[in-house]
């Protein structure tokens, strides 16, 4: 399988209104979408959907590479995940591209030999995959009336995105929900990065008695997160500070958190991903997977990850509702809060 031809087609995916975090305003997402073809005419598809505001490269840098680019993939079918790792070193600076190419990569394969990506990476997926909603930056009424009308779509679990210049308006927004919902629903809070430690100390302190499942991204770095896990009983879970599998072992490691916000398209791709997941389980730290407001045929390799986490957490793949156009069918829409895998 060495003489695969590279082709690719940008994509913009338009929302229906602007997602607001603390970070950014998200009102468009631009990808690209790679094809690999074979001279046996078997074809492979990825998806390459960066997004520099949550630590990849840049559009830019993915279009240099691609108007001139080279790939040798020589693939040992007796060691596939260590053939495709080693095809695509080049590429760990480069998430968003890693994760389309490995994605083309493992689609070809499987075509070629007519077999599904469980079974070519033995995984044992579940059936049934839960799905948190989201909700940015609106006013308190807003919010309530977005959190009702999710849970009448049937999700159970609903991530705040905070981190608002006036923490008192974050502060009312999750004590009215929490009181007009009560314990009917799981909350998550993500402040993405936004407060420095004292500022998350004193914060997740007013928080405490909401019953906040955890705190996403409440600090950016390591050592914050040590001394933040010694005062606070919110459990915590770093997204933006996890960008590949040695950053994701010290976090382990540290002791310091309860989840990992794992993200495809950020780490580079569904293989580390995965060894990512491994080495949680295996401390009993919960993934959590999440998409990167990327395109369905993106979303696939997420939906196929939150498959393989034991435990039954909600993910954060509930984004397709969000846009105005899409490039191809969802094959893993959303029902009363859940994906149902075929």
């Amino acid at each position: 399988m060495k003489d695969l031809q590279l082709t690719y087609s940008p994509y913009t995916l338009k929302l229906k209104k602007s997602f607001f975090t603390a970070r950014t305003e998200i009102k468009e997402r631009r990808g690209f979408i790679l094809r690999l073809d074979d001279p046996d005419g078997f074809e492979g598809i990825g998806d390459c959907c960066p997004f520099p505001e949550f630590g990849s490269e840049s559009i830019e840098d993915v279009e240099n590479v691609l108007s001139d680019f080279k790939l040798k993939v020589i693939i040992d079918e007796t060691e596939i995940e260590k053939s495709i790792n080693n095809c695509l070193v080049n590429y760990k600076k480069m998430p968003a591209l890693r994760h389309g190419l490995e994605q083309a990569i493992i689609n070809i394969i499987c075509n070629k030999n007519k077999t599904t990506i469980d079974k070519l990476l033995n995984l044992k997926l579940k059936k049934r995959v839960t799905v948190n909603a989201a909700i940015g930056f609106l006013n308190v009424d807003e919010s309530v009336k977005t959190a009702r009308t999710l849970i009448e779509k049937g999700f159970t679990t609903i991530k705040l995105k905070i981190g608002r210049s006036n923490f008192e308006e974050d502060f009312s927004v999750i004590k009215l929900i929490r009181k007009t919902f009560g314990d009917n629903i799981k909350l998550r809070i993500d402040s993405n990065g936004n407060w420095n430690l004292d500022e998350a100390i004193i914060n997740l302190m007013e928080l405490e008695q909401f019953d906040i499942e955890y705190a996403e991204q409440p600090v950016t770095n390591l050592s914050d997160y040590i001394d933040l896990k010694k005062r606070t009983n919110i459990p915590l879970a770093p997204d933006e500070s996890i960008r590949s599998v040695k950053e994701a072992k010290e976090f382990i490691k540290s002791g310091a958190v309860s989840y990992l916000i794992l993200k495809p398209m950020m780490i580079g791709g569904l293989l580390p991903t995965l060894d990512i997941i491994k080495l949680a389980m295996a401390e009993n730290i919960t993934p959590v997977i999440t998409s990167s407001f990327e395109s369905a045929i993106g979303k696939t390799n997420a939906v196929i990850a939150a498959a393989s986490v034991e435990e039954n957490v909600a993910h954060g793949l509930g984004v397709a509702d969000l846009f105005l156009n899409t490039i191809t069918n969802d094959p893993f829409p959303i029902k009363s809060g859940k994906i149902i895998l075929s």
